[in-house]
């Protein structure tokens, strides 16, 4: 399954978002942008209560609204008599409410009109979409105006502005810097009902703007410190908890993290709290300024000691050009068990990566001990379009500047749900990608797009056999 998963996220180009966070839905700005008018309406005629019940037929239920203004397309308005109240917008509507509610309308294909699901808006909201269309399009002065509606009283204007930031280039939150409040930040991580989307926003941007006596509290919380019933709460959004920490502390922060969450040799540590530490290191190397990335690969190659994690870190010391471990990862090659098989492809593909012939001598020693496993490796990367899979493929003649290759990935259970929803920032919020080298033979560099499709065709249908069986054992263990 981990290998199914590198082959998928080969293939996604993350934007630099912010690192730790992931859109819970549209954003009002990107959705009136996506549509031909909106406007602020009011509730003339709601549906009729005997369409609500279960076992109501017909139509689905619509209810009757008069615009109140128009936030775009008044001509287009004003031109099918929908201005003043001349026409009444029908909109599907699946609640039972009563009349003289605000609501925000959108619509697509005028004259006739697909009109949205009405969103219910209070009066303080009509203000606030108002001033959409007058900002920036991006960068800090964007995101000052929704930084003061973070912890809005009307959570539908906190959860946009959490949304906005979300999807905002992690320079633009950098921006920010001289504008945010570290107290109430730190306020707000400390609070045990805050999201855990939202928690790590609020320390992505304490990272920024903190100082090192912040970072003493969120030691405590990292340390499961004082916390009492709170303690699971308070440590959702793990991953950038440890980023923000060490961003506070400097290197020397990275010794904390070792102990707690990557030094698996003396003590038993949760598989959901090392991945987030991965996470943060990931964050660290590509973002941090202040942290040298050599510091970072020191914490990431801690987790080859156990083999049965070490594929969460062999595609980022690769993606850095740690060539360091070459004879570990054969060891670990050579020893691996059927408990930690999958551990061979990624070794495989290091050794490809690596410039240095001591890798094209391992990648030998490799196929000798299970051609399989590098027939494998080749497959995967052709799969995903990075290489051309043969059975004797090339280990030298690499290029010396880099091409994408994934992570691996891992499931993290200290997340919510809404990176699972992320439209494509990463649920995020997760793993960051960046520049390797594979080597494609001369000869195979034209593919055939055929082939190229079949190849597609190929890895959906083992997704979704995979998925197929995975729900099917889940289902048979919840019976049991």
């Amino acid at each position: 399954m981990l290998a199914i998963s590198l082959v998928f996220c080969v293939v996604i180009e993350q934007s630099r978002a912010c690192p730790f966070c992931a859109a819970v839905s549209l954003t009002f700005a990107q959705e009136i942008n996506q549509s031909e008018v909106a406007v602020i309406a009011r509730l003339v005629e709601p549906p009729l209560p005997s369409a609500l019940g279960p076992n109501a037929e017909g139509p689905l239920p619509q209810a009757k609204f008069e615009v109140i203004d128009a936030l775009k397309g008044e001509d287009i308005l004003l031109a099918s008599d929908f201005i003043a109240g001349e026409k009444l917008i029908h909109a599907i509507m699946l609640e039972a409410t009563t009349p003289g509610g605000l609501y925000l309308v959108m619509g697509i294909e005028a004259p006739d009109f697909i009109w949205s699901n009405p969103i219910a808006i209070e009066r303080r909201a009509v203000a606030y979409l108002k001033k959409l269309d007058q900002l920036p399009e991006s960068g800090s002065d964007r995101l000052a105006f929704f930084q003061q509606y973070l912890e809005d009283k009307d959570d539908v204007l906190a959860r946009d502005a959490y949304d906005e930031f979300a999807i905002a280039p992690y320079d633009d939150v950098r921006g920010l810097e001289t504008r945010m409040d570290p107290t109430a930040l730190l306020h707000w991580i400390e609070t045990p009902d805050i999201p855990s989307n939202r928690r790590r926003l609020y320390a992505t941007m304490l990272g920024i703007c903190g100082t090192p006596a912040d970072a003493t509290k969120i030691e405590e919380i990292l340390l499961g410190e004082n916390l009492g019933e709170n303690s699971s709460d308070l440590r959702s959004g793990l991953d950038a908890l440890i980023a923000c920490y060490v961003v506070l502390i400097g290197p020397t922060g990275l010794d904390l993290i070792d102990t707690l969450f990557l030094n698996r040799s003396s003590r038993e540590i949760p598989f959901t709290e090392t991945y987030a530490a991965v996470m943060a290191l990931r964050f660290l190397g590509e973002e941090s300024e202040t942290i040298p990335r050599e510091r970072v690969l020191e914490s990431l190659r801690l987790l080859l000691n156990e083999p049965k994690l070490a594929d969460l870190v062999i595609a980022d010391l690769a993606r850095w050009q740690d060539w360091s471990v070459i004879k570990k990862l054969t060891t670990i090659y050579a020893d691996a068990k059927p408990e930690n098989i999958f551990v061979r492809e990624p070794i495989v593909n290091y050794m490809k990566a690596c410039p240095l012939p001591e890798a094209a001598v391992a990648l030998i020693k490799l196929r000798e001990i299970d051609p399989e496993a590098v027939r494998r490796a080749a497959t995967l990367a052709g799969l995903a379009g990075l290489t051309t899979a043969t059975e004797d493929d090339p280990p030298v003649d690499l290029p010396k500047s880099p091409v994408q290759v994934a992570d691996v990935v891992a499931d993290d259970a200290t997340t919510d749900s809404s990176r699972v929803l992320s439209k494509g920032s990463k649920p995020v919020a997760d793993a960051k990608l960046s520049d390797m080298k594979v080597s494609i033979p001369e000869n195979n560099r034209l593919k055939p797009p055929l082939i190229r499709w079949f190849s597609w065709f190929i890895l959906v249908v083992i997704i979704a056999f995979l998925s197929r069986y995975l729900l099917q054992s889940g289902n048979s263990e919840a019976s049991g």
